[in-house]
């Protein structure tokens, strides 16, 4: 699944930040800073943001946290944004196998990583192994809605407008399979189980676009 999802994201890496504004109405990044928020960062911790694309989530922890430690880890280094290498350690790396010793982190951080992932649980369960006791553990991603008029009007446009205009602007199949993502995905409570089943207390969900975005926190206690 990863060399899959590999070619996905590289095939849209020029026009990827362009279409995740466009396609979120320019709230992405609001959405990032009320992780940012969450994350109650002190200077000097060691941050590690897992999916971090084209360093969107990298750039604003690094301006919140400036004598942070921060690594950035993707599965493609093509996308990443190289002007971020001077404030980042980055890694090409598997979230689900992450290449770093245990108790090592003070935040693991990813936004709209884990619906692209084959193991939800790996991926949490490493996260738990790297952070140390009383770390954080902050993720964002996409979600079915569960209003009924809502989910209409979502499903109309996040399965058919955005494959539809994504897919010709990329000329690619590359936003007909994000979308297809999302309809796969599981649901917020079952990522809340899953934290929970990983070690985790899960401290906070914060439901976003009447509960379209979600932001988990879980804390290693």
């Amino acid at each position: 699944m990863e060399e899959a999802v590999r070619g996905v994201f590289e095939s849209i890496q020029d026009k990827y930040d362009f279409l995740d504004s466009m396609i979120s109405f320019g709230l992405d990044q609001s959405w990032r800073r009320k992780m940012i928020r969450l994350m109650s960062m002190q200077q000097g911790m060691d941050i590690l943001d897992c999916g971090a694309g084209t360093g969107k989530l990298t750039m604003l922890v690094k301006k919140s946290c400036e004598s942070c430690s921060i690594t950035s880890l993707d599965i493609t280094e093509k996308m990443f944004r190289r002007s971020l290498l001077s404030e980042t350690r980055f890694i090409v790396g598997s979230a689900e196998r992450l290449p770093f010793e245990s108790n090592s982190m003070d935040r693991v951080v990813s936004a709209f990583l884990t619906r692209n992932l084959s193991s939800q649980e790996n991926y949490f369960r490493e996260s738990f192994r790297v952070l140390r006791k009383g770390g954080l553990f902050v993720n964002m991603d996409i979600y079915r809605p569960s209003l009924p008029v809502y989910r209409e009007l979502f499903s109309l446009y996040f399965y058919h407008i955005v494959p539809f205009v994504g897919d010709r602007v990329t000329r690619s199949r590359s936003y007909s399979y994000l979308a297809g993502s999302v309809i796969r995905f599981k649901t917020v409570d079952e990522i809340s189980s899953l934290l929970s089943v990983s070690g985790f207390r899960v401290e906070k969900v914060l439901r976003l676009m009447m509960g379209t975005v979600v932001i988990h926190v879980g804390r290693k206690i």
